[in-house]
């Protein structure tokens, strides 16, 4: 191992090190840097190290002994994953809201077309209604129209416009999918 090598093993070190202790802070690119290790090893820190391959840091960290079964490459390794963890924002984690089973929201699909189609028909007889009347009165037709706006929403706008659950103060957008890098 040349002494370039050990100089940048033991600076890679000393720098996680100061990181996760917060003695330095890393900038932004530095930390999307130490989100894999191949990563790590393209950064270039000036004054504390070059980029470097990963294997020659790998068999560099693995010839230098911690311990008995613990090597240098291992505590990088763990100590790089700390350090991005640590300078990394965690995602706010927003819930799904719980829904309710397929046989219920089936039922209430059923429920509200069932509704639907009362007021449809409701309306329906209504204006048939007033064809077969055959009333002369502008005013009286007015009338029954502005009445029948007035029960009909009454009776009906509950039922098609007030569902909590379809409301856009339930509704979020849930972060899902595969993860890369």
């Amino acid at each position: 191992m040349r002494n370039t090598t050990a100089n940048n093993l033991s600076s890679r070190h000393k720098w996680l090190k100061q990181a996760l202790s917060r003695q330095i802070t890393p900038t932004r690119p530095e930390i999307l840097a130490i989100s894999s290790m191949r990563d790590f090893c393209k950064l270039e820190v000036p004054n504390w190290f070059k980029p470097i391959s990963l294997n020659t840091l790998k068999q560099a960290g693995k010839a230098t002994k911690l311990g008995p079964d613990n090597h240098l490459w291992a505590e990088i390794i763990q100590m790089r994953v700390r350090t991005f963890e640590l300078y990394t924002p965690k995602a706010l984690v927003t819930t799904a809201p719980i829904l309710p089973s397929y046989q219920e929201q089936a039922r209430i699909a059923l429920l509200e077309a069932h509704v639907a189609s009362m007021a449809y028909f409701d309306i329906y007889k209504f204006l048939e209604l007033i064809n077969t009347k055959g009333s002369d009165s502008a005013q009286e037709i007015l009338a029954s129209v502005a009445l029948k706006i007035k029960t009909s929403k009454a009776i009906y706008q509950s039922f098609l416009i007030g569902n909590s659950m379809i409301s856009s103060e339930n509704m979020k957008v849930i972060d899902g999918g595969k993860k890369i890098g």
